[in-house]
């Protein structure tokens, strides 16, 4: 069982990062939201554009809550039933 923990929200990024829903960069002075998680002896932080989060949590319920995805394998800000809409 994958545990979550310390999310934040942060308003502007101090350096450039990758998002791990899409795979875009989150440049400096753009806001992103990440979270801890871990399960068992593994363990990580993900980093999202705010949208991109949103969307996770959206497939999250669409999905029945659990997901495993690759970093980038999604576009930003959309969801997995979204994705086909484009």
């Amino acid at each position: 069982m994958s545990d979550t923990f310390h999310e934040q929200s942060v308003k502007a990024s101090r350096k450039v990062r990758r998002c791990d829903w899409c795979g875009e960069l989150i440049q400096i002075g753009q806001p992103y939201k990440s979270y801890r998680w871990r399960d068992g002896s593994d363990g990580g932080t993900v980093v999202m554009h705010p949208e991109c989060r949103e969307a996770m949590h959206r497939t999250s319920r669409e999905e029945g809550g659990w997901l495993d995805w690759e970093q980038g394998e999604n576009h930003r800000g959309k969801s997995w039933g979204e994705a086909g809409q484009t």
